[in-house]
């Protein structure tokens, strides 16, 4: 199902916003009211420490203001994703932005001003059961005392921030909206304009050709813009140095580490467990290119199914059906909970112009979590609904907490979205009945996919991951960052993970520059330590009463540190085991894979 514009598209397929604000009007009055609290939360500058009532009764107003402006920043953002290119929905979510970084710095005295009360005061303080809310928050700046600045000091980080964070809002409008990415020719012989979504569904094609042009069109797109594109990230990452150098951090990494208190072996770990089990990954790069039948392996070649099967597409309604089905060994409170999501209004599901591209999954506290879809119709957009219907179910259990506690650590944010993908590869691989041709095919196909879920989720993202530490590091030592420099990166990176097999097409050496998450420095890499944890959570759910223990995990919100909060599912990520584990399943399944189509 496509569609031209988004007036096309019945309701039921688009996010219903009223359920936030059931007008602009009202959401003007909201944005409005936010201002008002901020200033009255003005007045508690330089009392907080007065006693523990006056402290109370900030705390209690800045909770407020808090979650107010969230509701209001988010239905500005949720409005412009739908369409980038609208002018009012531009000016709406300018507006909601620059009221979100002026109450940001109006309100940057309250961490710093809670910092220089004696931590015995603030522990005494928060004992008294009606700000119990507020323990994991004062346990934490306690532990983050040397990183916080005076009040002054971090007004002026705050004032910085439009600066420094518009960066990502550049490149995501020249992405989205300015770039264009050309035509190819589809295997029906039509020109067609290439969009992202065309593009995801065209690097899975059987035909050759098409796989190559629409690779070659999307990187010289890119590269096309490439000094533009390198300006905007060089300055992201020297705004990441910036903001590490400016705390007191000894490096951008540790700075982002901080925040989920994480040691800095889990990254480099992660890299280094990951190193040593290229052989493995090539070996697969190797199987496929033989079941290919090609002389030399591109990378355009990587993506495209191994096993032939007939080409299915998906309606929306179907996908729904056979997630909700096989999401069934999660208990049936989390099948009624997940009804709730995909029954209409929550979930906005096609791609048309000026949408944001991708998919990702926001919680709005207080309403419902909100998805956003670009669905095509292939099995690959079964999975991304599964996937991201756990983000947000991963969301609406964690409103359970207080609000001060709802927002998961990072680290956990991609743990519940690969569990669910998990449970449905592995229940579709189960039913096939190998006794069959037809059966062994498809159970051949669907470890293919499985494959290639760790490949793209643990060596991918691992490699991302690496370059990011490389880019980071090139910048603390006051090298440049230029399109050559940091092709040259990326580049050796392709071809120390890909090996000498593989050829490396000059054009592939620009896909960083199309990759959105290395605007946000240091978070790629949770994809892969997320994978392995989920791979473990999968693994236990047939143990009696383990459900429950995974709904607790997931309900836990930020109460706790992410690494204290996952052991409480079982799984201790301060340790190699669940990577090497992870990479052990991966062997496991490229030997079955390997005897199914020999």
């Amino acid at each position: 199902m496509s569609y031209k514009s988004r007036s096309e598209i019945p309701e039921k397929y688009k996010w219903r916003l009223t359920d936030i604000y059931e007008t602009d009007e009202l959401w003007e009055q909201a944005l409005a009211e936010v201002q008002a609290k901020a200033e009255k939360l003005g007045t508690f500058q330089g009392r907080l420490g007065e006693g523990i009532e006056t402290f109370k009764e900030g705390l209690r107003l800045y909770e407020q203001l808090e979650m107010q402006l969230e509701r209001v920043y988010m239905y500005a953002k949720l409005t412009l994703d739908v369409d980038n290119s609208d002018p009012k929905s531009q000016a709406m979510h300018d507006r909601a932005l620059g009221v979100l970084f002026r109450i940001q710095e109006a309100t940057a005295f309250v961490v710093p001003e809670l910092n220089s009360i004696q931590p015995e005061t603030l522990r005494e303080w928060v004992s008294d059961p009606s700000l119990a809310d507020f323990r994991h928050m004062v346990d934490d700046i306690i532990r983050s005392r040397k990183h916080i600045l005076s009040a002054r000091e971090e007004q002026l980080m705050a004032m910085v921030a439009p600066a420094l964070e518009a960066l990502d809002g550049a490149f995501s409008m020249l992405e989205s909206v300015d770039l264009k990415l050309g035509e190819v020719v589809d295997e029906k012989g039509k020109k067609v304009a290439l969009t992202h979504g065309l593009f995801g569904k065209m690097r899975e094609s059987r035909d050759r050709r098409l796989r190559a042009e629409a690779f070659e069109a999307m990187h010289k797109a890119f590269a096309g813009m490439g000094n533009t594109i390198a300006a905007l990230y060089a300055g992201s990452v020297r705004a990441d140095v910036f903001n590490a150098k400016a705390r007191g951090f000894e490096s951008s990494l540790d700075s982002a580490l901080f925040s989920d208190n994480l040691p800095r072996s889990i990254y480099t770990g992660l890299i280094e467990t990951v190193r040593a089990r290229i052989p493995a990954y090539q070996r697969y790069l190797e199987i496929r290119r033989k079941a290919l039948k090609v002389d030399k392996l591109h990378i355009y070649d990587t993506y495209v199914p191994i096993v032939e099967t007939p080409e299915v597409e998906f309606s929306y309604e179907q996908a729904c059906s056979i997630v909700r089905e096989h999401l069934a060994p999660l208990g049936e409170n989390y099948l009624k909970d997940l009804d709730k999501l995909l029954a209409g209004g929550w979930v906005d599901v096609y791609e048309t112009p000026g949408k944001a591209t991708g998919a990702y999954a926001a919680g709005v506290y207080g309403v419902h979590p909100f998805m956003l879809l670009n669905f095509v119709g292939s099995l690959n957009d079964v999975f991304t609904l599964a996937h991201e219907a756990g983000h947000c179910m991963h969301s609406y259990y964690s409103d359970r907490q207080p609000f001060m506690n709802k927002n998961y650590p990072i680290f956990l944010a991609e743990i519940a979205s690969t569990v669910n993908e998990n449970i449905l590869m592995r229940g579709m691989i189960e039913k096939c009945d190998i006794s069959t041709p037809e059966g062994r095919k498809e159970k051949a196909y669907l470890l293919n996919r499985f494959i290639e879920e760790f490949k793209g989720t643990v060596f991918r993202q691992t490699m991302f991951a690496e370059f990011e530490l490389k880019v980071h590091e090139m910048a603390e030592r006051g090298e440049p960052l230029t399109g050559e420099t940091l092709c040259e990166v990326y580049g050796k990176l392709l071809e120390d993970y890909f090996g000498p097999d593989v050829y490396i097409d000059d054009y592939m050496r620009w896909e960083w520059a199309r990759i959105p998450h290395f605007y946000n420095a240091f978070y790629v890499f949770k994809y892969a330590t997320g994978f392995s944890a989920a791979a473990a959570i999968t693994g236990k759910l047939g143990t009696p009463g383990y459900v429950e223990k995974y709904l607790e995990f997931l309900s836990a919100g930020g109460s706790d540190y992410p690494v204290e909060t996952l052991k409480r599912a079982g799984v201790d990520l301060t340790t190699p085991e669940p990577v090497n584990a992870a990479l052990n399943e991966f062997e496991e399944l490229l030997n079955e894979f390997e005897g199914l189509i020999k």
